[in-house]
């Protein structure tokens, strides 16, 4: 990497502020996605020195940003599902697209104040400059290995679920090590990539049918929205299958 992790981090808290500012500015989704994914970084980055400093930095601070972003994320990825559900009351879209523009807008009030966190946050992350041991930053993937073999032998979307967010958090810490010691860990990376794809395409088949449980849907859509379940289904058992024939 050629940079200590205080370095690193201070990379992602700019690009956290030119997001903010891109999509005050544009509103395209992209930005939204990724000022999320930075502060996933960053959040595995502290949690990984938490663990191997054995010091503590509340990264809790960035979830009000975090969760907001989220919540808009989150009803655009459904919005792009649900326009291609077959019957799908335009009515309902309607009422969705107009929540997305409430939602997108009370963001873009809140741009500036987004930033300020940033900034305070910013300020009081310290870590050490010099990492660890290989060692002990082996210990920690292997570690984290078996928690995420353990959340894949749950067999339920939620384990399934966790499962994603622990070899996404693996992979941030690990693309922020230098080469030297990314040869000690033994990390797929291609194939980890791979898998977070696939997982990542069935979360949202699982997040937009979850959503349309809890809304009142005329027979027609509702026999596309079963056709969804069944597509869920299937994308869960391959999933779960091929993931657990991978570690073993």
């Amino acid at each position: 990497m050629g940079k200590n992790l205080n370095n690193y981090l201070l990379d992602l808290f700019e690009s956290i502020e030119q997001n903010i500012y891109a999509y005050m500015k544009d509103r395209k989704p992209e930005y939204i996605h990724n000022l999320r994914l930075d502060i996933k970084k960053i959040d595995a980055i502290i949690s990984f020195a938490e663990k191997l400093f054995k010091e503590k930095h509340d990264a809790s601070k960035l979830k009000p940003l975090f969760m907001k972003a989220g919540k808009v994320r989150e009803l655009q990825i459904i919005i792009q599902l649900i326009i291609t559900i077959p019957y799908f009351p335009q009515r309902l879209i309607t009422q969705l697209k107009k929540k997305e523009n409430t939602l997108v807008q009370q963001f873009i009030n809140n741009g500036s104040r987004y930033i300020l966190l940033i900034r305070q946050f910013r300020e009081k992350v310290d870590l050490p400059d010099t990492l660890p041991g290989k060692r002990a930053i082996k210990k920690y993937f292997n570690r984290e290995k078996i928690k995420a073999e353990l959340l894949l032998q749950l067999n339920v979307r939620d384990g399934l679920h966790a499962y994603r967010k622990k070899i996404k958090k693996m992979m941030y810490v690990y693309l922020a090590l230098p080469g030297r010691l990314k040869k000690k860990i033994n990390l797929d990376e291609a194939e980890i990539d791979k898998q977070q794809k696939k997982l990542g395409i069935w979360h949202d088949t699982y997040s937009a049918i979850h959503f349309l449980s809890l809304v009142p849907l005329p027979g027609k859509t509702m026999d596309e929205v079963l056709k969804l379940k069944e597509k869920e289904e299937r994308q869960f058992k391959a999933l779960h299958k091929k993931l657990s024939t991978c570690h073993k």
